[in-house]
């Protein structure tokens, strides 16, 4: 692992933070491609990302924090300062409410904006995620005697030496990668899934898939019935996915 790729002086350039702007680049690019086959402002794209990234930062890493408030509420400038601890789906709901009001404002059209977002929102999950590799933030899996086992003992989260784990940052980059491809592939398409919203909820559903079935390689606190916090979120999305795909196919046949 890498957690600081060098020191510019004083200044640390940790790999996590590098990975982060790269997605955040990476994203912005994709979702102005998008938003030119939408009809959206491609200039729009930048601001977007940018606020959504950092909303979505600052949601993932206070909700890390109101999850654990137990273990870091004796040193919590530096659980808000630390480079690992972030829950994803906090920067998610936090990032959604964020773009939601500026699509408003802008007068942006809610839903191919939306549907403009799969894309670049898993490309960018797939590079976020190389950032927790190269970091070793503790997002990796339980332990494992397989080959694709891994040791993360020079991470910021460290495993003990001599232990492999399974490593899930790589395994949630390759699925986001080929959830990038579906998406990118139904979008130069205009015939699929054509209503507002449908694009969306493809998203929403294969992303929540991926999601739900990592964690069962994780050792997370059970919530309820056996399934973690991020499960229980992800099923909760993966429906809300399945009703935006369904939903104006099943309008369009009543009438």
């Amino acid at each position: 692992m890498i957690p600081t790729l060098l020191e510019l002086g004083p200044i640390p350039v940790r790999s996590f933070g590098l990975m982060v702007a790269l997605s955040l680049i990476a994203g912005g690019l994709r979702l102005a491609q998008s938003f030119r086959r939408y009809g959206i402002e491609p200039r729009l794209a930048e601001r977007y990302v940018t606020a959504a990234g950092i909303s979505g930062l600052l949601g993932a890493r206070l909700w890390f924090i109101g999850e654990n408030w137990g273990m870091v509420r004796g040193d919590l400038m530096g659980a808000l300062l630390s480079s690992a601890g972030f829950t994803f789906y906090g920067g998610f709901i936090v990032a959604a409410l964020v773009v939601v009001y500026l699509a408003r404002r802008d007068g942006t059209d809610l839903g191919r904006l939306c549907d403009s977002l799969g894309p670049c929102l898993a490309l960018g999950y797939a590079i976020g995620r190389l950032g927790c590799q190269l970091s070793g933030d503790g997002d990796y899996g339980r332990v494992t005697t397989g080959f694709w086992g891994m040791s993360y003992a020079t991470g910021v989260v460290p495993t003990l030496p001599g232990q492999l784990v399974y490593p899930t940052p790589l395994f949630e980059s390759a699925v986001s990668l080929m959830v990038l491809w579906v998406l990118s592939r139904v979008e130069s398409h205009p015939r699929l899934l054509p209503n507002r919203f449908q694009r969306f909820g493809l998203y929403l559903f294969l992303i929540s898939i991926e999601r739900v079935c990592v964690e069962f390689l994780r050792v997370n606190p059970e919530l309820v019935a056996g399934l973690s916090e991020a499960q229980v979120i992800g099923l909760a999305l993966m429906g809300l996915g399945s009703l935006l795909l369904v939903l104006p196919a099943r309008r369009k046949a009543a009438v």
